[in-house]
């Protein structure tokens, strides 16, 4: 077998499992990045209430 059909192979028989933790290993700050910006997001966009919107002078610019 060739070197290129023999990384072929190997890339058809590993396991998603298998493929997923080798890839953790590097891409984990990406997670946890993303995981904390996400976070920060919901929580903030969340807290914004219909009083907010309606004071608001980004929302109604023509109105102040």
């Amino acid at each position: 077998m060739s070197s290129k059909a023999a990384a072929l192979h190997h890339l058809t028989t590993e396991s998603t499992l298998t493929t997923v933790t080798r890839e953790l290993k590097y891409l984990w700050p990406f997670v946890a990045g993303l995981g904390a910006c996400g976070y920060v997001f919901l929580k903030v966009g969340l807290s914004v209430t219909d009083e907010d919107v309606k004071n608001s002078k980004f929302s109604n610019p023509n109105k102040h």
